[in-house]
């Protein structure tokens, strides 16, 4: 459907027009991925497929015009990905009457942004139809509150599920229910198309596990009161410095990528302030946060560290053989665990599982990473691929999983009997000179 009315909404812009065979055609039109390898190997074969090869002829780019698609040497739709930032810059200066993206649920909001400011072009002096088409699989994505929770009056979503196909043969839900009995969510997805349902197929936690966890009542006397860093590795990410009591989030402290001193005077700080709480610390090797936890020890306090490459040496009691593929997997596993039973126990005691200072940042965040089975192992989406799938890395959610994986190794540190719960979340923002001043 995407090439098929991508290739009728050009023709026709065409025919009404009076558009004559040029070698400056319009271009009136942008079809494409996130990524244009992606575009390339899947969309543009279907397009190959569905439309007849006499009615266009596709261009590579040249410094003058992008790839694009020219139809009945009259008119021009450009093709491509969103993940070349050339590219990108380029759509500032585009017109179009029109774009298509298929499998959106691979794009951010900002990527859809620059290419709905390109939505102006006239032809001949006269002002278009504009109109936005995009294909997806449920995910939590922006799509799925601005088509589906919260649509706006000029959004329309189409569902389209197996049994409005007329083509499929006749045994393919059959088919189906083999070869997803295993997974009984995306069986649903699948065959009745809910973008709730597909909420848990891929995804390591449920958004309504996030939502039950706000809501619970934390108890009145923490036994646990403990920092959590999860420290930048790059000039964009942000180091992100938690603090916890049980396992509610009461504080919060955010800034990008800065010195290993600053973060370990800034941990050792909040450590004393509350009285040499303890700190968890993510490290890894030699990089940033392996010299947090060097100078944390110089500074008086011994870190607990987060290693998330490390081998996870929990056994499946089932198979006898190790269940994670790494410590990172542990964790996130675990954490998706406590928050979908709503309590742990740890020494003995039974804590609940609430967190009312849960932002929203850390909640969608934590919807991001889809897990998936190596060498028999089970395996989460990594950083770096979360972070090219969806344009930011997810820190804040990171700094969440580790103070849940932390929480039974970490002491108790006794009842506060001097200060009052927190129930709000605090968040500050520090710049680099704020952080040295301080």
């Amino acid at each position: 459907m995407l090439c098929v009315w991508a290739f009728m909404q050009a023709y026709n812009y065409a025919y009404k027009h009076k558009l004559l065979p040029t070698s400056n055609p319009i271009h009136v039109g942008w079809i494409g991925r996130k990524r244009a390898t992606d575009f390339t190997a899947t969309t543009l074969q279907t397009w190959r497929r569905a439309i007849p090869e006499q009615y266009y002829k596709l261009k590579g780019g040249t410094e003058k015009d992008p790839k694009h698609i020219l139809i009945l040497d009259r008119i021009a739709i450009d093709y491509g990905g969103l993940d070349n930032q050339e590219n990108i810059n380029k759509f500032n200066s585009a017109e179009y009457a029109f774009f298509c993206i298929d499998q959106a649920e691979e794009t951010t909001r900002d990527d859809i942004s620059v290419l709905q400011g390109s939505l102006r072009l006239t032809i001949k002096g006269q002002k278009l139809d504009y109109k936005e088409l995009y294909t997806a699989n449920p995910g939590q994505c922006w799509l799925k509150n601005e088509f589906i929770s919260s649509p706006m009056p000029e959004n329309v979503f189409v569902p389209a599920l197996p049994g409005d196909n007329p083509h499929l043969p006749e045994d393919y839900t059959k088919t189906l229910e083999t070869a997803f009995k295993h997974r009984p969510e995306l069986l649903r997805a699948y065959l009745f198309g809910s973008w709730d349902s597909l909420d848990g197929a891929t995804q390591v936690i449920k958004s309504s596990w996030i939502e039950n966890t706000k809501k619970r009542n934390i108890q009145l006397k923490p036994a646990k009161h403990y920092l959590v860093c999860d420290t930048a590795r790059f000039g964009d990410d942000e180091t992100v410095i938690g603090r916890f009591q049980d396992l509610n989030l009461v504080e919060k402290l955010v800034f990008g990528y800065c010195k290993s001193t600053e973060i370990s005077s800034r941990l050792a700080a909040e450590s004393n302030k509350h009285g040499q709480i303890p700190i968890v610390v993510e490290a890894v090797g030699s990089d940033l946060g392996a010299c947090v936890v060097d100078e944390l020890e110089t500074l008086g306090h011994k870190a607990v560290v987060y290693c998330p490459q490390a081998a996870s040496h929990e056994i499946d009691a089932n198979t006898g053989k190790p269940k994670f593929y790494n410590i990172r997997a542990e964790a996130w596993w675990k954490a998706a665990e406590m928050l979908s039973s709503g309590n742990v126990k740890s020494e003995n005691m039974t804590f609940v599982v609430a967190c009312p200072g849960l932002d929203e940042t850390i909640a969608q965040q934590l919807l991001f990473p889809s897990y998936d089975f190596r060498d028999g192992k089970l395996l989460i989406e990594s950083k770096a691929d979360i972070k090219k799938r969806l344009g930011r890395s997810p820190d804040h959610a990171d700094m969440f999983v580790i103070a849940y994986w932390s929480f039974d190794k970490l002491p108790f540190t006794g009842y506060l009997q001097n200060e009052a719960i927190e129930s709000d979340i605090k968040r500050r923002e520090y710049d680099p000179l704020d952080i040295r001043m301080l």
